[in-house]
């Protein structure tokens, strides 16, 4: 089953739950009632690739728990679940967000370097191992995907780990700034 069409029964199995018409689900998640059409091609399977925002305002809208959207994408991985980190750092000045991932060593921690102020905060990451994907959950329970391939080695020893330390690199590596350390969660 694609993505597109088990996230389609999720949604109308939540809005069974809630009550709510498919019109009144379009008020909510995305303020206009013309969205109707959208969430009913959706619970009818005919979308098979949501769109992020789509799938964030609904998830929202329907309070659906971090937890059955996890299983979820464990059982059904969207491909382009979410393009990039980008929208959550300030890339203005730069135009781009330079950012690496990497293991300390075999025994140390996991580290995140960014050069871009971030404009969101994380809760926590979790990494898909048979995808070999990693996505930040932000406070407001937004998923981003890292978005970059990880490195074979950095995957390996990513299982290993339980948080991810982020270090703000604005002013060069060599000044290097903590921001803070996220529970990883790993996925099988």
């Amino acid at each position: 089953m694609s993505f597109g069409k088990a996230f389609g029964e999720l949604v109308k199995r939540r809005r069974g739950i809630e009550g709510m018409t498919q019109q009144a689900l379009a008020l909510i998640a995305f303020g206009d009632e013309r969205y109707k059409t959208r969430i009913s091609e959706l619970e009818n399977g005919k979308t098979a690739k949501p769109q992020a925002k789509t799938i964030d305002a609904l998830v929202v809208a329907l309070k659906i728990p971090d937890e059955e959207l996890t299983q979820l994408l464990n059982h059904a991985p969207h491909p382009d679940y979410i393009e990039n980190l980008s929208d959550l750092f300030d890339v203005s000045e730069k135009g781009r967000l330079h950012a690496e991932i990497g293991i300390e060593s075999e025994e140390g921690g996991a580290f995140f370097l960014y050069e871009c102020p971030m404009k969101c905060a994380v809760k926590r990451l979790e990494f898909f191992t048979e995808e070999q994907v990693l996505i930040w959950v932000t406070d407001a329970e937004r998923r981003r995907h890292f978005g970059m391939p990880l490195d074979k080695s950095v995957a390996q020893h990513l299982v290993k780990r339980t948080e991810i330390t982020f270090y703000f690199i604005g002013k060069g590596l060599e000044n290097a700034e903590p921001q803070g350390t996220y529970p990883l969660k790993i996925i099988d």
